[in-house]
């Protein structure tokens, strides 16, 4: 009897160790969402029930998949097995509180595992309850304090006085560094990323900003003036102000970018940031000023409602509560004379940015809306008048990211955007026309073929596309005919076509705009459009026209740092003695821009350069063409269509082959898988970011699609070539790169 009693005794024990366990409000160790809350964990012997507590914004919806999982501290992955209060892969609509739960039910977990992760988004989550959350200290660690100490050591150069100094352009580097508090390896990013640009002579370079196991993060950014611009890490921007030759710390912590995940509604302005350094108290000052949101939704609505004239109107209004919002500032905390400047400079030019935006997108509304009175009334010359309020010789205009918006708005304006009538020249005419060489050679083409060719005469195509889809209709013998009717009458003689004279006829035009109608003097920034536009001016000349162009122009450039900058695109594109290289004997060697790319075929050494190698070691031998692309890019994926057909004609081509290299975080998995099926894409690599970003840096480009073409032995032929002019450009690669 005492031992049945035992026995009973140790089964309702051991019934008990699986009894249900509830633990409220779990404590974890970092997350990676601001939008996911666990609020509740149910444990019993039949499953696992996760209280998942949203947070997001009202209206809003969040999506739960199938493949949602928990991994167990044993390194155990269970997949879940069920949702209640909502479905998979269905939206979930966030209601007025913008909070709501949902239970995702798993699989049973043994009592002795003591941590969960879920589905990569929070990590150590603690299933012992009472388990305290450890504390995060406020303090730096002491080897990162340290660091930061022997950094700012290095830099001895002492901070720009004032923006009207002759070194405020300066080509050095500037030194960010700093430290993510709350930052773990496990949030699964090791980069952050800065698209930095040279607004001069447009060319960008994207800068990696390295981020340490410990938090601890680094990057050295070229810099050609001061700069208050920003980084992006985990999809969040962070601004900062950077001058040359000048260290900057910034102290991040991580649950402001948790906060700034939730609120994705509006641009996070981060404001929890410690700065030390020579330029702490700059940036201080210049992240307290709160400026007044742009409303976009309703700015878009205007275009199609109120007329070009009305817009200013408003747009003047809400300027002036800007500037009147600086003046509060200023009364309420002393700033920096530099960070007023940049204050008030980037008050004036978010405004003409605004006013720009206005009259070009509403081009765009009007081919849609034909019938739309408020969409035809003319935008008069006066409406521009705002430029003249603005002081374009004023340097510090320069350091504002906004100026790269504001330059090319008003270099591609309507009233400023003239060109000088084209010269009409006489087309070549072959000995033989192709009737008369089917009849000499004896070439019976079909009765298609012909109903064809007389249809050409009158037929206009729309596309590239549309003439390549027409020329398959013909038969075999008409295009092999054709070929060779073209090498014999047309080849020889139109293969050297004469390079393109650029002169001053243009800027005399615009000149003239910039006077009259603009009623503005030359100044600064009409001579940095001037050095804009150089590198695509001289892109389809010869050495001897370029550079006789440029000694014209810079007759009208009066800034010692713009002669010095356009010398340099003009030398690059065209080296001083590339009169005695041996080119390629066409045009194809300007198109192909062999020079601008002979300066630094070889990668230079580092971790870019090793993850590029990797992905293109298999294709050694080859030429490649190689696409950096993504699903989420509109024209990405049209190239990668309009080539579809180019693809097939030389798969399996024993000389090159396309390479496609997109960003995870850009080309979601499924979308991805689709495309890639449809478009029957081969050489397919989509790496992590992190990765992706290294490449960013290394062939400078920030906007994709971008297109670079590697020879034989991995060295680069030219690091942005341009995709449209394939079918063109490529006997011409082949001949100096086979």
């Amino acid at each position: 009897m005492k031992r049945t009693a035992i026995i009973i005794i140790l089964v309702l024990l051991n019934s008990m160790g699986f009894a249900q366990r509830v633990i409220e409000n779990p404590e974890f160790e970092v997350s990676n969402s601001g939008i996911t809350h666990i609020s509740k964990i149910e444990l019993n012997k039949d499953a696992t029930r996760i209280h998942i507590h949203n947070k997001f914004i009202p209206k809003w919806w969040v999506t739960f998949e199938k493949d949602i999982f928990i991994q167990l501290d044993n390194n155990v992955k269970l997949n879940v097995l069920d949702i209640e209060g909502a479905k998979f892969d269905e939206k979930i609509t966030m209601p007025e509180s913008g909070e709501k739960t949902i239970v995702l039910v798993f699989p049973p977990i043994n009592d002795n595992v003591k941590k969960i992760d879920y589905n990569n988004e929070v990590f150590g989550i603690a299933l012992v309850e009472g388990t305290k959350k450890a504390d995060k200290s406020p303090e730096i660690p002491d080897h990162v304090s340290k660091w930061i100490d022997d950094e700012l050591k290095k830099a001895t150069a002492k901070p720009l006085a004032n923006f009207s100094s002759d070194q405020f352009f300066n080509e050095s580097t500037g030194r960010l560094i700093g430290y993510i508090k709350g930052y773990d390896i496990r949030l699964g990013f090791k980069t952050g990323i800065m698209y930095t640009r040279n607004d001069i002579t447009n060319e960008d370079y994207p800068v990696v900003i390295e981020i340490h196991p410990d938090g601890r993060f680094e990057a050295d950014i070229p810099l050609i003036s001061p700069s208050y611009s920003y980084m992006v890490i985990k999809r969040q921007q962070v601004k900062f102000y950077l001058e040359p030759k000048q260290t900057l710390v910034m102290i991040l912590d991580w649950d402001e970018f948790l906060y700034a995940d939730r609120m994705r509604n509006s641009q996070h302005n981060f404001k929890n940031i410690t700065f030390e350094g020579s330029l702490a108290k700059i940036n201080e000052d210049l992240i307290g000023f709160n400026p007044k949101a742009f409303d976009y939704k309703s700015f878009s609505k205007k275009m199609k409602t109120i007329s070009p004239q009305a817009f200013k109107e408003e747009e003047a209004i809400d300027h002036k509560k800007n500037l009147e919002n600086l003046e509060t500032y200023l009364n309420k905390k002393s700033i920096s004379d530099k960070a007023k400047i940049l204050i008030k400079n980037k008050i004036d030019l978010e405004h003409a940015n605004h006013l720009f935006d206005f009259v070009s997108n509403r081009d765009y509304y009007a081919k849609e809306d034909l019938a739309n009175s408020i969409l035809k009334i003319p935008v008069e010359n006066e409406y521009f008048d705002f430029l003249q309020k603005m002081d374009l010789n004023d340097q510090s205009f320069l350091a504002l990211d906004d100026f790269k918006i504001f330059v090319n708005r008003l270099e591609f304006s309507k009233p400023i955007l003239v060109y000088p009538k084209p010269n009409v020249t006489n087309t070549f005419t072959p000995e033989k026309t192709f009737e008369q060489y089917l009849e000499v050679e004896k070439i019976e083409i079909t009765d298609n073929d012909k109903v064809l060719l007389e249809s050409a005469k009158t037929k206009k195509f729309e596309s590239m596309a549309a003439y390549e889809e027409f020329q398959k209709q013909f038969s075999e013998t008409y295009k092999n005919a054709s070929k060779a009717y073209s090498k014999k009458y047309v080849d020889p003689f139109i293969s050297v076509p004469k390079p393109e004279k650029v002169t001053m006829e243009k800027w005399q035009l615009r000149d003239s705009i910039v006077k009259n109608v603009f009623h503005l003097e030359k100044n600064l920034v009409y001579e940095v459009i001037k050095i804009r536009s150089l590198d695509y001016d001289i892109k389809r000349s010869d050495s001897e026209n370029a550079h006789a162009y440029w000694n014209e122009l810079q007759k009208d450039i009066t800034h010692p740092f713009l002669k010095k900058e356009g010398e340099r695109i003009v030398s690059k594109q065209y080296p001083i003695n590339s009169f005695q290289n041996n080119p390629l004997t066409d045009n194809l060697n300007r198109k192909v821009n062999i020079n601008a790319t002979a300066q630094q075929n070889k990668l230079p050494e580092g971790k870019a350069t090793e993850i590029f190698k990797n992905i293109i070691k298999k294709h050694k031998g080859k030429i490649l063409f190689i696409d950096f692309w993504a699903t989420t890019c509109g024209p990405c994926v049209a190239g990668i269509k309009r080539m579809k057909e180019k693809r097939k004609e030389y798969k399996d081509n024993k000389d090159f082959e396309f390479v496609f290299i997109t960003d995870e975080s850009l080309s979601p998995l499924e979308p991805y898988n689709k495309f890639v099926g449809e478009q029957e894409l081969e050489n397919i690599y989509r790496l992590a970011s992190d990765d992706y970003n290294y490449l960013r840096q290394l062939f400078k480009f920030n906007g994709i699609p971008h297109y670079v073409v590697i020879d034989k032995k991995g060295e680069v032929i030219n690091d942005d070539f341009p995709m449209h002019n394939f079918n063109s450009l490529l006997n011409g690669i082949l001949e100096k790169y086979n």
